[in-house]
């Protein structure tokens, strides 16, 4: 299993995993990660490159560049692309410190294999370099990055939340003025000097790019070796969608067998440090669940006083622990400084966190989820003591959040975000949203006994009721027939009003979050019935909407309104 650590400047902390080997090594690897939702994608991959790397005795040191993922700062930062350069070199003296390898190798994933070119330029313990999909030029990179965001098509915000953005919005995330200016001036074609003395370039088999840079690697007499392989494209898949290149991973693990040799010095003891000091918040790495360990990052205050409430935030389908664009970072910080513990944490089988022994890698909707949440949330319950804890997850996170409420958990708050389900069916569920909204039209309240009476004196149209009717899956015809048994008295296997009750019951607080026109919220009010509406009027249940929002937030207006939204209830 990796090792995490944190490393490099004690102002700007970087946070990494080391895949060590158990004999002394003489070469190591650097995994160098994309930009923004490049690097949400390629997570999974990445961990397998360093994975393959140190099952043939090369050490591995995967981490996250300044201002991204779990290390500290954003991208909002000034000088974005020096800062993870330098990063790159942190990374290479600490896996060189921890490890004991004698030199270096650099494996870059796109904006990352240009990057860590760059940073190669300074040093002299750099072996090689593995370019994966390399860009090769940063201002072409740029205008890429514009075009997928103009293609994205996001919903603009409505006049209340609209929020002035300095730079340009790149898939959630941001390039700010100086970092588009800085990127533009990268241009691996016009270096006067070779990275390192051997590059391996693997290209895209859909896309090749890295032609005309292994001929100029080649007139610098570089040992240039590419490979045209298949994997990048399904390896920058929807994180829950992504699978891993193997073709891509086995001929960088062949390359770095082929160079690795022995180690000659003894393998160093020293301490890898799991604990980070932020402006008012430590960050500790953790590992939760001692039967199955699940890979977390908790945050607590250091100075504020501390509030008695933990707040767990939950795997948004495949992205791990740091949330759909960076969210659960910046959210688990602000809320640590306002004196809260917050844990973000990764389900088994998602991010950092090993599958169970039964079940596949990347499973989204499995049944261990809730053993994984009641895990957690007695650990963070018997670490530190809280008095109060609440669950946050968006989509499939929302699900596994009201189905841990709703099984008993120990809880005391849920917030669920745009749920797409409630009852999963690996088929049917991803019809149900669809059909949901598509019928939503003919009758808008799944307890209005009056809409089947319209429907038997023919004022809806019964053709289409009954296409959708008859389509397994059908949130709210299955809906509306089941607030009929209800109001028959018939017991109902699965019944989302029951399960509504019973977490009011518990007196858990129970919170929805809805971009819109996201399909769970006319899911929810069609399949929890009269009971939604009753618990709203009663103070008891809360539907806040954020108009145009989008599922996942990726516009910036729509991620401060989600911020803003929350901190009414968590400051």
């Amino acid at each position: 299993m990796p090792s995490p650590l944190y490393f490099g400047p004690a102002d700007r902390p970087l946070f990494g995993w080391l895949h060590g080997v158990a004999r002394p090594a003489r070469l190591g690897l650097v995994v160098c990660s994309p930009f923004g939702y490049e690097a949400v994608c390629a997570h999974r991959a990445l961990r397998h490159f360093a994975a393959a790397a140190a099952q043939v005795g090369v050490p591995a040191l995967r981490f996250d560049y300044d201002g991204t993922g779990d290390s500290a700062g954003d991208d909002r930062d000034p000088d974005r692309v020096g800062a993870w350069i330098r990063s790159i070199g942190h990374a290479a003296d600490a896996l060189r410190r921890t490890s004991g390898v004698e030199r270096v190798c650099l494996l870059g994933v796109r904006l990352g294999a240009l990057l860590a070119a760059q940073a190669a330029l300074g040093r002299d313990d750099y072996e090689g370099l593995i370019a994966v999909a390399p860009v090769t030029s940063g201002k072409a990179y740029a205008r890429e990055l514009k075009a997928l965001q103009m293609a994205t098509a996001t919903e603009p915000a409505p006049e209340d939340l609209a929020v002035a953005v300095e730079g340009d919005e790149a898939l959630g995330f941001l390039i700010a003025p100086e970092t588009k200016a800085a990127l533009s001036a990268q241009d691996l074609l016009k270096l006067d000097r070779a990275p390192a003395r051997a590059v391996l370039i693997l290209d895209r088999s859909d896309l090749p790019s890295g032609e005309k840079w292994a001929a100029h690697l080649s007139a610098q007499g570089v040992a240039v070796e590419r490979e045209i392989l298949p994997g990048y494209v399904e390896m920058m898949l929807d994180a829950d969608k992504t699978s891993v290149p193997e073709p891509m991973i086995a001929a960088a693990q062949r390359w770095l067998q082929a160079r690795q040799g022995a180690g000659t010095r003894a393998m160093p003891h020293v301490a890898q440090v799991a604990r980070a000091a932020l402006p008012e918040v430590v960050e500790t790495a953790v590992s939760v669940d001692d039967d199955h360990p699940l890979a977390g990052i908790l945050a607590e205050p250091a100075t504020a006083r501390r509030s008695g409430e933990a707040l767990v935030l939950l795997n948004a389908g495949g992205v791990h622990h740091i949330g759909p664009n960076r969210l659960w970072v910046s959210l688990a910080r602000r809320w640590a400084a306002a004196g809260h513990v917050v844990l973000r944490c990764d389900l088994s089988g998602v991010g950092d966190s090993a599958p169970r022994p039964d079940e596949p890698e990347n499973a989204i909707y499995t049944a261990h989820a809730a053993r994984d949440i009641e895990a957690t949330v007695a650990w963070v319950r018997r670490q530190r003591g809280v008095e109060r804890v609440s669950l946050i997850g968006l989509c499939s996170g929302a699900y596994h959040a009201f189905k841990a409420a709703a099984a008993g958990a120990a809880i005391d708050g849920v917030v669920c975000i745009n749920p797409l389900v409630f009852f999963y069916e690996p088929e049917a569920s991803a019809r149900v949203a669809h059909s949901t909204s598509e019928s939503s039209r003919y009758l808008k309240s799944a307890r209005d006994l009056g809409a089947w009476k319209k429907l038997l004196r023919g004022e809806v149209h019964f053709r289409q009721m009954v296409r959708v009717f008859v389509r397994r899956g059908s949130g709210l015809v299955d809906g509306l027939r089941k607030e009929v048994l209800r109001r028959l008295g018939v017991r109902l296997e699965e019944d989302l009003a029951a399960e509504l009750r019973a977490i009011d019951e518990r007196g858990i607080a129970l919170r929805f979050v809805f971009a819109g026109d996201d399909p769970g919220l006319p899911l929810l009010r069609t399949q929890g019935g009269a009971t939604v509406e009753r618990l709203r009027e009663q103070g008891r249940l809360s539907i806040e909407i954020i108009p145009r929002a989008g599922h996942t937030f990726t516009a910036a207006w729509a991620q401060a309104a989600l911020v803003a939204l929350l901190g009414k209830h968590f400051g």
